[in-house]
């Protein structure tokens, strides 16, 4: 065959090839213009070669959004034109179909000369590119963060949340080893137990704390699943995490605000009876004690003299006191990693002593704690006088509960005195009892207005004339059964309730003074009883005020009794609360005198008008030489500070005359008269009237 021939033969057999091929093709120059295309091209575009000859392949065929990528068809950089792209092409018709292109580079002499691009319809192209650009999508902005590996570990994919929790790019993370987000917190055995059950096949979920790249911890709750090929081996681990940082410093944040008192930072009650608990788990032969405490009034204290300067409060300071004498002995249990003592609200806190060897010990820690507040305390410039009191239950002696252990330190607290200490036992637990109902009794006295008052008259020692009355509270119960005073006050006392009965006993009290002066009787000034608890806020007070006022009784009639011991609780407060009283014309006296802590210069200072010498001093007085000279010092002091003397409990002639010739003013007691009901004490003034 001549070369004619035979390049005849195949020009026919391309133009066999090209128009009869499977697939469509379209052929255009340099310029980029179509110069051919075969008969499944014309099919699948629906355009017929003199329809589309000479038209430029790119915008005729190629959908806008996708003619970036063929741009590189000019002359000069054509040569690096891709062979293989996905592009949507434009039909005759203009409706669109998915398709990907083969480009086959036709050149002469080093020249393009032509390209056939060669196309291949992808009926379901669009469908799986949506699903997976919606895929995409949807890893990218889950909030979990989410990282693909090999088998061996290698990070091969990490979506875009690893970043914003992270704060490692893409490229910073690829081909990484997943330990480049170790903490340091978990050990090696953590570490161990997660690759051993990832490789086994086995889906690992667990919290693990993590670092970013600033250094910062984070907490993820991580799940880490194997994923196998057709022949079952692992191919790829998929680490899904979500990020609960926020959640575990909620957490910490709740389980501080169950276990700590706010306002303090100290440890609540909860904290240091679960300590309790923990001691007796690991140790239940061991003998451990738990010391309540009560720092008389320090709330009150703290309230009145804390102040927004101030960095440390007065409770924080009374357990720093104690935080350090605690830190000085081995036996000594720390509830958290600072403190030793727990605040149990009030004026009350507690704390642990283990390891007791002897029971002496715990005396010694007791003895202690008291000393440290035997000396004023320097708080904001005042110098406050902070009295403790402690009650002290043993374990396994006492009970076995970690709740019982404290609950029985505070009923012996209860029982223990100002500056002192007592044990718990079990005869307490009955006394509580008895507590606790006749504290219902009293707040049901309230409700029914069960409360009545009988008067003592109080008399001029030398001539006997009536000078004036005492107010004494007294309650029966349901059966008409009389409770003694010496019970149920200290109930009310130590309760809420006192001041509810406070004011009961003025409205009573201003009562019958105002029938008294309607009906012409002969009317002397009331003493009344205030407590400590009704002293120390201002607001009751003013209520006490108030209604005297509205009374219009004049305020000259009321004499107010105050403890010896009540008044030097907070000296400063009290003596600011004694010179309102003043300036309102009530008279004030100190009640149970000689029986508290009262200096020289503080009676000096307190604007008072009657001392009343405690009944014990009056017993004493005629039995020896110095129970006489302690009353005498009594009345001389008295007089030195232009005070009157009442004499409280006076019952026979010899305690009477001996007052007498110690220059005591005024008497109170059964050898003139008991403390009368209302009938019995009205009968009693009607008899001055002429």
């Amino acid at each position: 065959m001549s070369d004619y021939k035979e390049l005849k033969y195949n020009k026919k057999r391309y133009n066999s090839i090209y128009h009869n091929a499977p697939l469509p093709f379209i052929s255009w120059n340099a310029e980029g213009r179509i110069i051919d295309l075969n008969q499944k091209a014309e099919e699948l575009f629906g355009w017929k070669f003199n329809e589309i000859k000479n038209k430029k392949f790119i915008s005729t065929i190629i959908a806008e959004k996708d003619r970036e990528e063929w741009k590189n068809w000019k002359k000069e950089e054509i040569e690096s034109f891709p062979n293989y792209l996905f592009s949507q092409a434009i039909k005759k018709d203009g409706s669109r179909v998915d398709c990907s292109w083969y480009n086959n580079l036709i050149t002469e002499k080093g020249k393009v000369k032509e390209v056939i691009s060669i196309a291949r319809h992808r009926k379901n192209y669009a469908k799986k590119e949506i699903d997976f650009s919606v895929l995409q999508k949807a890893i990218n902005e889950t909030d979990n963060w989410i990282v693909v590996t090999d088998s061996d570990g290698v990070i091969k994919y990490a979506n875009t949340t690893v970043k914003e929790v992270t704060g490692y790019d893409k490229t910073e993370i690829n081909k990484e080893d997943p330990s480049l987000f170790k903490s340091g917190k978990h050990d090696d055995e953590f570490y161990k137990n997660l690759w051993e059950t990832i490789k086994s096949g086995e889906v690992f979920n667990d919290v693990i704390i993590n670092k970013k790249k600033n250094g910062e911890l984070f907490y993820s709750e991580q799940t880490i699943t194997p994923i196998k090929n057709s022949q079952g081996e692992i191919v790829n681990f998929i680490s899904v995490g979500k990020d609960i940082t926020q959640n575990e410093k909620l957490k910490q944040k709740i389980e501080y605000i169950s276990n700590y008192d706010l306002k303090f930072s100290l440890p609540n009650r909860k904290a240091i009876v679960s300590k309790i608990n923990d001691l007796i788990k690991l140790d239940k032969l061991q003998k451990l004690a738990v010391i309540a405490i009560n720092i008389n009034k320090i709330k009150h204290l703290n309230d009145l003299y804390s102040s927004d300067k101030n960095v440390n409060s007065l409770m924080n300071l009374a357990a720093d006191l104690i935080n350090i004498k605690a830190d000085n002995r081995k036996n000594s249990v720390k509830i958290d990693k600072e403190h030793y003592l727990a605040y149990l609200g009030g004026d009350k806190f507690a704390l642990i002593i283990d390891n007791l060897n002897s029971i002496n010990k715990i005396h010694e820690i007791a003895e202690k704690i008291l000393n440290l507040f035997a000396e004023p305390v320097n708080y904001n410039n005042n110098s406050l006088m902070l009295n403790a009191s402690l009650g002290i239950s043993i374990y396994p002696d006492d009970c076995r509960a970690s709740e019982s252990l404290l609950s029985n330190a505070e009923v012996a607290l209860i029982k223990s005195k100002k500056n002192d200490y007592a044990f718990f036992d079990r005869k307490m637990n009955l006394e509580i009892k008895r507590y606790s109902q006749m504290e219902a009794q009293l707040n049901q006295a309230i409700k029914n207005d069960d409360f009545i008052i009988y008067y003592q008259p109080y008399y001029c020692g030398q001539n006997h004339s009536l000078y004036g009355l005492e107010a004494l509270l007294r309650f029966n119960t349901k059966d008409n059964k009389s409770i003694s005073p010496e019970e149920f006050i200290p109930i009310l006392e130590e309760s809420k309730l006192i001041k509810k009965v406070g004011l009961i006993v003025i409205k009573k009290v201003i009562a019958n003074l105002k029938r008294w002066i309607e009906l012409g009787y002969q009317v002397v000034p009331i003493s009344i009883n205030l407590s400590a608890k009704q002293l120390e806020d201002r607001k009751h007070l003013e209520k006490i005020y108030q209604i005297i006022t509205e009374s219009e009784i004049n305020n000259s009639l009321i004499r107010f009794e105050i403890t010896e011991s009540s008044a030097m609780d907070d000296v400063d407060h009290n003596l600011e609360i004694m010179r309102t009283m003043k300036e309102k014309g009530f008279a004030i006296a100190i009640d149970d005198f000689g029986t508290g802590y009262s200096s020289f210069s503080y009676l000096h200072k307190f604007p008072i008008d009657f001392l009343k010498i405690d009944i014990s001093f009056i017993r004493n007085m005629t039995l020896n030489k110095e129970g006489k000279g302690i009353v005498e010092a009594i009345i001389n002091l008295a007089h030195v500070l232009k005070l009157k003397t009442i004499a409280e409990g006076v019952e026979t002639e010899a305690e009477l005359k001996q007052l007498n010739e110690l220059n005591n003013d005024y008497v109170q007691g059964y050898y003139f008269s008991k403390a009368m009901p209302i009938k019995k004490i009205e009968s009693y003034l009607k008899s001055f009237i002429k």
